[in-house]
């Protein structure tokens, strides 16, 4: 593939077509292109992948960068409900996550094919080629390390596994199209066979085939060792060495063959890196790919809401997830925090609400009482860098709060406070900081577990429901701020005992309490003016 050209052909370029994203094709153009992908010549020739030829064309940096964080996006769609309680490849865990494609408009990576008849139509072209380039985008951003080829080849799996119960539930007849797709030779075994094993694959059959359903199923004969998780299982007929796979399983087999060729291959592509060193574009996306957010934009106050310094201590204790809190407690008891636990923590503030001369005053007031920071030397080391958050300085970029993945690949070195608790903490630091916020004990013990198995999203998820009684909305943590919000929500709407005990200050409260209101208190009790004012006219209303 050659990446970084200014227009890009979206399909192979022997059609004669070539367009820029968004343009639609023309009816001539779309002649062409099912007079093409109906011919001898098919680039995408089946509804399902083995992905074992790379794609050819030309593809922008944009549109590189847009296929693989969409492909990521459904990929970590898949993690989100394989964690979430749902029973793996059962039909409710398929309806899931169909029901959330097709909620992110990201239908087009399991409708590659008609449901009814074989015609294909130009959506499922552009779904076919958008599903391959994709795939090998994010081959190229997780084949560099042990631990991210171990999660892109899982979730690849998985992926492939609801495709296949997508597409061959009501389409079978594509079953035999992607066999030949993908060089598998299997062959039914001959009537005269099937008659002569036909009591022991009845008996062999986990499923429980009836005996003249026996005569109208397909059975596969491959070599038990191809087979492993079905004879493990005991729902298939072994016999002298070969196992004997009815068309229903067939599946299993697929996917071992999925699994071992994708593992294969992704070692030759890591090997293949150096080659992309020359363009350090590509280097610097594919590096920092699998560290990409992307859920819910949470880079601006969605609450509007005004977060006032004095505040923050009392949000901390109740809506605050634990690496938040974590690095509340540090700033109040040493009154320092480090370069990235001030990066970490201040964008999160400015995510929840806080303003720059909010962020200021706090950051401020925290570091004089440490005593060996004056104001002096606050404006001199410390006032440039929170400026910068705030886009006010530097490259003036509105910088976003950051996620949980980000927090979670964070390296944290001694003395540093940032990253995520669940993961950076030692155990029993951990055990006894989630102890300390009145947690049952058996809410203590699920979460430990949780975090042994590297699961740090769904132990911080699971730190929530034990607080809040009620789960977070997307089952697993994803973002701080999300983590923030929800819980203000929830307790803002349960009403009662459970409401928040965090007092909002109004602006009112400034204002003296004579009987005699004056110009400027009179001026203080008209909403519609101090909605008008910003933040530094309202100070000096607040001065005066």
């Amino acid at each position: 593939m050659e990446f970084g050209k200014t227009r890009t052909p979206l399909l192979n370029a022997k059609a004669g077509v070539a367009r820029t994203p968004g343009r639609k094709l023309t009816v001539r153009e779309q002649r062409t292109v099912a007079k093409l992908y109906t011919g001898d010549n098919l680039e995408y020739p089946s509804a399902l992948q083995m992905y074992e030829r790379p794609p050819t064309g030309d593809v922008s940096l944009q549109e590189f960068e847009d296929l693989a964080v969409e492909r990521l996006k459904v990929l970590r769609i898949i993690e989100k409900h394989n964690m979430g309680g749902t029973i793996k490849f059962s039909n409710e865990w398929t309806e899931k996550i169909k029901e959330e494609l097709d909620k992110l408009n990201l239908s087009g990576y399991y409708d590659l094919a008609n449901t009814i008849g074989l015609q294909q139509k130009i959506k499922h072209i552009e779904n076919r080629r958008t599903d391959h380039v994709s795939h090998f985008i994010l081959r190229l951003a997780y084949c560099r390390s042990d631990e991210l080829r171990r999660w892109f080849v899982t979730h690849e799996t998985d992926l492939f596994r609801f495709r296949w119960k997508m597409l061959f539930k009501e389409n079978g007849g594509l079953l035999n199209e992607f066999m030949t797709a993908g060089n598998l030779q299997y062959e039914p075994i001959s009537a005269e066979e099937k008659a002569e094993l036909g009591e022991d694959l009845l008996k062999g059959t986990g499923r429980g085939v009836s005996g003249h359903k026996i005569a109208y199923e397909d059975f596969f004969k491959v070599p038990w060792l191809e087979a492993v998780d079905l004879v493990r299982a005991r729902r298939v007929l072994v016999r002298s060495g070969f196992a004997y796979i009815p068309k229903d399983e067939l599946m299993s087999l697929v996917v071992g063959v999925f699994r071992s060729k994708l593992n294969h291959n992704l070692v030759l592509t890591c090997r293949a890196l150096p080659v992309l060193e020359e363009d350090k574009r590509l280097v610097g996306l594919l590096n920092n790919l699998d560290k990409r957010y992307t859920g819910e934009d949470f880079g601006s106050n969605k609450t509007g809401e005004r977060i006032l310094p004095h505040m923050v201590a009392g949000l901390s204790d109740t809506h605050f997830p634990a690496c938040m809190q974590s690095l509340q407690h540090s700033l109040t008891t040493t009154h320092h925090l480090k370069y990235k636990s001030r990066l970490q923590y201040g964008l999160f503030l400015k995510g929840i609400g806080m303003s720059l001369e909010d962020a200021i005053k706090f950051w401020r007031g925290e570091f004089i009482k440490q005593g060996s920071v004056d104001v002096d030397k606050f404006e001199k080391e410390y006032a440039y860098g929170i400026r910068y958050n705030y886009g006010k300085e530097g490259k003036k970029k509105n910088w976003q709060p950051w996620d949980c993945m980000r927090i979670i690949m964070e390296n944290v070195g001694a003395g540093e406070n940032h990253g995520c608790p669940f993961r950076h903490h030692e155990g029993k630091i951990l055990r006894k900081e989630l102890e300390s916020g009145k947690l049952k004990d058996a809410d203590v013990d699920a979460i430990m577990r949780k975090v042994g198995e590297g699961h740090f999203q769904v132990a911080c998820g699971m730190h929530f429901s034990a607080l809040h009684a009620r789960d977070l909305s997307t089952g697993i943590a994803n973002h701080p701020n999300q983590w923030y919000l929800e819980s203000r929500n929830m307790l803002q709407n349960l009403g009662g005992a459970n409401k928040s005990n965090i007092k909002t200050t109004h602006v009112t409260m400034y204002a003296s309490q004579s009987s005699q209101p004056s110009s400027a208190e009179s001026k203080m009790d008209d909403s519609s003016y101090l909605d008008s004012l910003d933040d530094t006219e309202l100070l000096a209303v607040l001065d005066s």
